[in-house]
């Protein structure tokens, strides 16, 4: 059988990953094993994080499988598959209880989301969601897996997503319609396409954008010159689900669906074999080549060298290890340096912009009534504030940019590598989570309490002039103590409303002043966790660098010292060694070339 070729093909080329010490490849190699046997055919949806991959995989199976909406993130995969009845499981890995333990938890199918979301805050290990429904889409063993997005600031659900590209049969990278490919995008697609070749682009939304034609397009320009082969798909969601419920077939139809799914069950799911082969052919090949060119490389290696020539290698490697343990410390210290300072700039810039909106805001108080302006404040003040946080995260994306490059710079010029991919600082709302300010209690003069005030004022007011007019003769109660009374009155009113209104400015203006800092917590907390998140990306980014240049220069020091302490003898065997493993693996090649002639056949 075509699938016991391919096994023992893969078996080899892991053997010979395994002596050439390569787990890299090994590992990568056991797990194309695994997809070989394993029946299903499985299809990755992956791409950046609110591309719409959930609602995709949603609309392919005419169910709500997976969590999506803009406030929804997916944090682990979730694999759909065929079953005769709706079920839903999670899929744990713990590595005490020995290699590969996979524990199965079944749970709610509407509750998917929600368990897992609570699975992972208790930190326990949960490797994917498994739902099974009853579609004929999947009838013939397709399986869907909703990937987290690519290119987050936590690079883990990245490198989650990477981890299970390699197991995959085929691809379908989702990117939406309302704008082209990124660079970004187009270099995780040359990333995964390394892994596995079987891909497709899926352009949704195109309901949102008339101009996804003039998208898809450029998109085309942009694969081509890439050198990456995959048909692309317009499609919406929406439109698909609305036909759905409604059975539209002519709605369906223009949701750019019927398409999709021939493809998905002729060229992917049709053609299983071809896609497996083309998988196998390009992993191994790829094994075989790194393995071939160290192989070379050290064959090079066995000429015979004067003791200067080696000491002369050996100083070299020396120095460029020391160089790099020079750079590592520096951009180390680049990256603490301007992290804290991005910590201080960041607060110091919001709490300004707060500043100059809490002196409009006195200004217009010294002049208004809070209680006329009091809804028309609010309106304003909240527009002002969202306009200074979105201001703020603006500037802390260019500033994250250039801390990035200014980090690279310091890299040595055969280190230095692209910058990571971090996902685009998106300003927070924190006013969702500030109790609006309210006017104190009291704030209104009632009536009643302005006649009070009115009464007391012109009492006295009666009462002084009517004493004053007895004297001549006048009664206590006259025309004189009457009108005396009705102005003190007046008086005694006026300023009583004014003293109110000098209270209520200042009331309304602590209520602000309160509101503004309980924004401004908030601001900074969630500034402060995106500015950890591009720490740790950074960091994490440039040590994988440095590890790899540093593993590089050590196994450079110790060939360098093999060789030195080898003699011409043991150079000479070595090298009829290596030429002997060079034809083994020119034999393994060419079997993978029959391979991908489909004229490979059980051995």
């Amino acid at each position: 059988m075509i699938e016991t070729a391919l096994v023992e093909l893969i078996d080899r080329a892991t053997a010979e990953c395994a002596e050439q010490q390569r787990c890299d490849l090994q590992n990568r190699l056991r797990q194309i094993r695994t997809r070989v046997l394993d029946p299903t055919h499985l299809v990755l949806v992956v791409g950046e994080s609110k591309q719409g991959k959930s609602a995709l995989v949603n609309a392919i199976v005419n169910a709500p499988v997976c969590a999506e909406g803009d406030d929804v993130s997916t944090v682990v995969p979730t694999l759909v598959r065929y079953s005769e009845e709706p079920s839903a499981q999670l899929v744990e890995h713990e590595p005490a209880n020995g290699p590969a333990a996979l524990d199965r938890f079944p749970v709610p199918i509407e509750q998917v989301r929600e368990h897992i979301e609570q699975a992972v805050s208790h930190g326990r290990p949960v490797t994917r969601g498994e739902v099974g429904i009853p579609r004929s889409v999947l009838q013939g063993g397709l399986a869907l897996m909703d990937t987290p997005g690519v290119g987050s600031v936590s690079t883990t659900l990245t490198a989650t997503t990477l981890a299970v590209v390699a197991e995959a049969d085929a691809l379908l990278m989702v990117s939406d319609a309302t704008q082209e490919l990124t660079t970004n995008e187009i270099t995780f697609l040359k990333q995964v396409t390394a892994l596995c070749p079987n891909v497709a682009l899926v352009q949704p939304k195109i309901d949102r954008t008339p101009h996804w034609r003039r998208v898809l397009e450029v998109n085309r320009k942009h694969l081509n010159n890439a050198g990456i082969a995959a048909k692309i798909f317009p499609v919406s969601n929406t439109v698909r689900m609305r036909a759905m419920q409604t059975r539209n077939n002519s709605l369906n139809t223009e949701s750019g669906f019927p398409p999709l799914l021939e493809y998905l069950k002729t060229e992917m799911a049709g053609q299983h074999d071809q896609l497996t082969r083309r998988l196998v052919a390009h992993n191994v090949a790829e094994a075989l080549n790194q393995i071939n060119t160290s192989l070379r490389n050290e064959l090079a290696a066995q000429n015979p060298r004067t003791a200067a020539e080696t000491l002369v290698e050996l100083e070299t490697a020396q120095r460029r290890a020391e160089e790099l343990r020079r750079v590592s410390s520096r951009w180390q210290k680049t990256l603490n340096d301007g992290i804290s300072e991005l910590y201080t700039d960041i607060e110091f810039d919001f709490r300004e912009r707060t500043w100059a909106v809490m002196h409009e805001v006195n200004e217009a108080l010294d002049t208004a009534d809070p209680l006329e302006v009091w809804d028309e404040l609010q309106d304003w003040l909240a527009d002002r504030l969202t306009d200074a946080i979105v201001e703020t995260f603006e500037w802390m994306e260019k500033r994250r940019q250039r801390l990035a490059e200014q980090v690279a710079d310091q890299m040595l010029a055969e280190h230095a590598a692209s910058l990571p991919d971090l996902d685009r600082v998106r300003p927070p709302h924190p006013l969702d989570a500030v109790p609006e300010p309210k006017l104190p209690d009291g704030s209104d003069y009632k009536r009643l309490d302005q006649v009070l005030t009115s009464l007391r004022g012109s009492y006295a007011g009666v009462l002084m002039f009517g004493v004053v007019t007895s004297a001549i003769g006048l009664p206590l109660v006259n025309v004189v103590s009457i009108s005396a009374g009705l102005l003190l009155g007046s008086r005694s009113l006026k300023e009583e409303k004014d003293m109110r209104l000098r209270r209520r400015q200042a009331e309304a203006k602590a209520a602000i002043q309160r509101y503004v800092e309980q924004v401004v917590f908030h601001v900074n907390k969630q500034a402060r966790d995106v500015i950890r998140g591009v720490h740790r990306a950074l960091h994490e980014h440039f040590t994988q660098i440095t590890e790899e240049a540093q593993a590089e220069i050590s196994r450079a020091i110790q060939d360098i010292k093999r060789s030195a302490e080898r003699s011409a003898v043991d150079r000479d065997q070595r090298a009829r060694e290596i030429k002997q493993k060079l034809e083994e693996i020119a034999v393994l090649s060419r079997r993978v070339t029959m391979l991908t002639q489909n004229r490979i056949t059980a051995a």
